[in-house]
């Protein structure tokens, strides 16, 4: 059985997608012996940080609706990663609302014995279809919050709903996240009334817009310190799959001898 992941955002701007894709990303990079694939479940496309054409939703809209889910070999793997295969979300964003919660169900079993690791972005939406069905599913939750005001308020506002729906979330993620800013983790869980153990930091970067820009993740574009953040969320999922962490390699500094 798949080890299934799902990130969800506060609100749109949060950075779920990025979050979840640079986790996809590491976690197949890393771990080549794992099958892991990226998905979106949130009523959008969601692509891009691809820069290559992958398979969308759409394409697989009856299948999930008469309960015959997805063939592993109507998906193609990653022409950078080998072992990370993509799904994005909806291509017609008007015919999302055609999606109903139990098509992830039918997505998630039909591929579960064919991949390790099934990470999801369920976007921002929890009364999208997909996403709803996402957030039922049984595996890790993570909740992806901006260090901003509005991104806290919006929770609080959307908590009581989460609590109504019975989705419980494992993790709570601060993005863009600045050490200097008031709102630091051990104020926000306090906050919420939650254990700061259950905050990760996903630290600010410069250059969000360049990688989309250029499609692809911070993974790719972004510093040492933004891949040290998604290696600690990735080996929160490493750890629940009892694998060993992940240790990136540090790039050895230049030595000048002249």
């Amino acid at each position: 059985m798949s080890q299934i992941v799902v990130f969800h955002g506060a609100e749109h701007r949060a950075g779920c997608t990025m979050a979840a894709q640079s986790t996809a990303e590491l976690a197949a990079k890393e771990k080549k012996e794992l099958a892991v694939l990226f998905a979106a479940l949130n009523g959008r496309r969601s692509a891009g940080y691809i820069s290559e054409k992958t398979v969308c939703m759409d394409e697989f809209k009856i299948q999930l609706k008469s309960g015959i889910g997805i063939d592993k070999n109507a998906l193609s793997p990653s022409k950078k990663i080998s072992n990370l295969y993509i799904i994005a979300g909806a291509e017609k964003e008007e015919e999302a609302r055609g999606f109903f919660p139990d098509m992830a169900d039918v997505l998630v079993e039909s591929l579960s014995d064919k991949f390790d690791l099934i990470i999801i972005d369920s976007g921002s939406e929890a009364d999208n279809g997909l996403a709803l069905g996402a957030l039922r599913l049984n595996g890790l939750k993570y909740l992806v919050m901006e260090q901003a005001e509005s991104s806290v308020r919006r929770y609080e506002k959307m908590r009581a709903l989460y609590e109504k729906l019975d989705i419980k979330f494992n993790k709570y993620v601060l993005s863009k996240y600045s050490a200097d800013d008031p709102l630091t983790s051990s104020y926000v869980s306090a906050r919420l009334g939650l254990d700061k153990s259950l905050f990760l930091e996903l630290s600010y970067q410069d250059g969000g817009r360049a990688a989309e820009m250029e499609y692809r993740t911070m993974l790719e574009a972004g510093p040492e310190k933004y891949k040290s953040d998604i290696a600690e969320m990735a080996n929160d999922v490493m750890k629940a799959m009892s694998l060993e962490k992940i240790s990136l390699k540090r790039k050895r500094t230049w030595n000048n001898f002249i």
